[in-house]
């Protein structure tokens, strides 16, 4: 709808669709927010999460004042939880980086599915689950700065407030386009601290604007056509179990690797893989499936910024890292 002011300065030109991805989802100032505001209205007595799992979740379950339980994973990545939950109890698990299909039937299987929270932020186009609650994160995929979405069946409110300062977290997007990824790194690194605050604030205007031009499909086309190319040139020293060839735009290729920590030596060569969840590490031990996985599982990119060119180009510095003795 028009603003009610005429002339001026010109918007964005941004490419509008009708409708959001998931058209029934509702949107947040991040999913640690929507995460909390689904807590803090449904209140359930008692929430068990993996051991290994981001900072922000558990944060997020803090706030709510929601009481935790802790699970470790077997190799399967599959929960080690009671047979029986308690009546109050619900489960949060991870889709981690989109592999988990499997296990998440299993679940299904196994425990009622009203009491089930997906977390695929790690998963954008793996579709919600008919389970109590699947929370993604946008940014993740695309180039927005913030932003999360909760898709329930439950009836809820809308958030009290809209966040209104997504425009503050905008630097490191705009830099990278003029200057490199390097340029906006410490900006990028800002935004990310500045979505620390948890309360429910729904999407800024400037968020759902930037998603709704995002072309979906031909970034999954692109994620998977990458994704299949790095498969091929990398399979033979990938030990993970987890990299089935019907991943669905997938987050990134996961490379494990336990011959040697290959992170530093591929951020010193331009490859800037991220490093999940190392406080992880002081509450596990240190040859648990938790660890090895925070240690040795790096994050390959397979994004839509990349060309099969590129990805050569990629494949080469890391077989070479790890030939280096």
């Amino acid at each position: 709808m028009h603003s009610g002011t005429f002339g001026g300065y010109f918007p964005l030109e941004l490419n509008l669709s009708e409708q959001h991805y998931y058209p029934t989802a509702r949107g947040y100032r991040s999913a640690r927010s929507a995460l909390y505001h689904l807590l803090t209205e449904k209140k359930p007595q008692r929430l068990w999460l993996p051991r290994l799992i981001c900072q922000s979740v558990i944060e997020a379950v803090k706030a709510a004042r929601v009481e935790i339980a802790w699970y470790t994973l077997d190799e399967a990545l599959f929960p080690q939880l009671p047979a029986v939950l308690a009546e109050s109890d619900f489960v949060l698990f991870v889709d981690y980086m989109g592999h988990c299909q499997p296990q998440k039937e299993k679940l299904m299987r196994l425990y009622p599915a009203g009491r089930i929270i997906f977390d695929h932020s790690q998963s954008f186009y793996n579709a919600p689950e008919p389970v109590f609650a699947t929370v993604y994160s946008p940014r993740k995929f695309f180039g927005v700065a913030d932003g999360g979405l909760l898709v329930t069946q439950d009836a809820m409110p809308l958030p009290a407030s809209q966040d209104r300062d997504s425009f503050t977290r905008m630097t490191h997007l705009l830099l990278q386009h003029e200057y490199g990824t390097r340029a906006g790194y410490e900006d990028f690194q800002h935004a990310e601290t500045a979505l620390e605050d948890i309360e429910a604030s729904g999407m800024s205007a400037l968020t759902e604007k930037l998603l709704l031009s995002v072309n979906y499909q031909k970034i999954k086309a692109v994620r998977q056509r990458n994704y299949m190319f790095l498969r091929q040139q990398l399979a033979s020293i990938n030990a993970s179990p987890f990299c089935a060839d019907d991943i669905a735009g997938p987050f990134c290729y996961p490379l494990y690797f336990t011959g040697k920590k290959l992170r530093p030596r591929l951020i010193e060569q331009g490859i800037f893989v991220a490093s999940y969840w190392q406080e992880v590490l002081s509450h596990v031990s240190e040859k648990s499936v938790e660890a090895d996985y925070v240690n040795y599982m790096v994050p390959l990119p397979c994004d839509q910024r990349y060309e099969i060119a590129d990805l050569k180009v990629m494949c080469q510095r890391v077989l070479d890292v790890i030939a280096d003795k």
